[in-house]
């Protein structure tokens, strides 16, 4: 049993509920992060230099998230690049409101 999970009966009950989802040991994006390049790397059969790749994306992704937050990475996607959409959030490109 997780050290995060406790058990009652069949069901789990997460200890925090703001807990991000994980993956092993890394957040969800971390994860993804490291494993997409590993991933491209196997099917062009660079696997050494994939994996090099995909770490490195963990720890970077991983030392930009340090201290702002467990969803830090989503809001910036939506912010910068404007790739989420969001039903109750105004559109990412307006930037100040009048009125």
């Amino acid at each position: 049993m997780s050290n995060q999970r406790q058990a009652l009966g069949q069901y789990y009950i997460p200890r925090l509920l703001d807990a991000p989802p994980r993956a092993f040991y890394w957040d969800i994006d971390e994860f993804m992060a490291m494993v997409a390049p590993i991933g491209i790397g196997l099917i062009l059969d660079w696997f050494v230099v994939g994996t090099g790749l995909g770490l490195l994306a963990s720890y970077t992704v991983a030392k930009l998230k340090a201290g702002r937050g467990a969803y830090y990475m989503l809001h910036a996607l939506y912010w910068y690049l404007g790739i989420l959409k969001m039903k109750s959030t105004p559109p990412s490109y307006i930037r100040e409101y009048v009125g």
